[in-house]
């Protein structure tokens, strides 16, 4: 009686436990959301420039507005068109890259160098080069999205592969193991996790580089929606945009976070 008393007891205790942490987030998080808010509107008051920056309500309504336009919802989808398209040429390039590196001696050592090197240069520095290689409009801001997030994924595959303990392969050849075996039930499983979180930085930082070429090397798309608004000088309509970017990079995070979970249960296995 009293184990099976445990058994229902326990369970309780860690969802209460759970809950109160929960709750406790969502209360850190609100109170930071306020204090946000009322510093903004303190520095709109004394600032008292509409074109400097807007109180949080005018904000609010120019996003409010944002989110029911149909020509910012069209450039907000050819944004998120890119980033995609950005990201699959990222994810084909990086982790056959990473693989090979994590696993092959040579391959790191002839391929570090050039990878260390490329990874440093900033990414706005290939914008003008990338326009001449491709005029503007999607080719610039899909190779710029893939050349941010090929790094990230490289890394973070190098890192799995070279993290699975040599016991596993010592394991796995010892029962007989072919390659393929080895690299499907070792390799990639072992390496998952980490290639999952170069993926969400990957996305991340697709998101922002996106936007950023978008300023330039573009005539539609999010980043073209926030130059058009500064350019008019609406400033509240900027911020909202902004915001809007914020959320929507946000969720997109949240969804690979979801995928990520889904696909490695036994990590988050209490």
């Amino acid at each position: 009686m009293e184990k099976g008393g445990s058994e229902i007891f326990i369970p309780s205790v860690r969802s209460k436990v759970v809950k109160r942490e929960k709750a406790v987030s969502f209360f850190y998080m609100l109170l930071t959301l306020v204090l946000f808010i009322l510093v903004w509107q303190m520095a709109a008051l004394k600032y008292n420039s509409e074109l400097l920056l807007p109180t949080p309500l005018k904000t609010a309504v120019a996003l409010y507005d944002a989110v029911r336009d149909p020509w910012i919802l069209k450039n907000l989808l050819i944004t998120l068109k890119r980033v995609l398209l950005g990201f699959l040429y990222a994810l084909a390039i990086g982790v056959p890259l990473g693989y090979l590196m994590g696993y092959s001696k040579t391959v790191l050592q002839i391929m570090d160098p050039l990878i260390g090197s490329l990874r440093q240069v900033p990414i706005m520095a290939w914008v003008p080069l990338t326009i001449v290689w491709f005029g503007l409009g999607d080719g610039p801001t899909v190779f710029l999205i893939a050349f941010s997030g090929v790094f990230p994924i490289i890394l973070n595959t190098i890192a799995g592969v070279q993290g699975i303990d040599r016991d596993y392969y010592h394991a796995a050849r010892s029962m007989g193991a072919k390659p393929w075996h080895i690299f499907s039930d070792v390799i990639f499983p072992g390496s998952l996790p980490d290639i999952m979180t170069g993926m969400r930085i990957a996305v991340g930082a697709g998101w922002m580089s996106v936007i950023c070429a978008e300023f330039i090397a573009t005539s539609a798309g999010f980043g073209y929606a926030m130059v058009e608004a500064q350019t008019r000088m609406y400033t509240d309509k900027l911020i909202a945009l902004m915001i809007m970017a914020g959320i929507v990079g946000y969720l997109i995070d949240r969804l690979l976070l979801f995928l990520n979970i889904r696909l490695i249960k036994w990590r988050y296995v209490a």
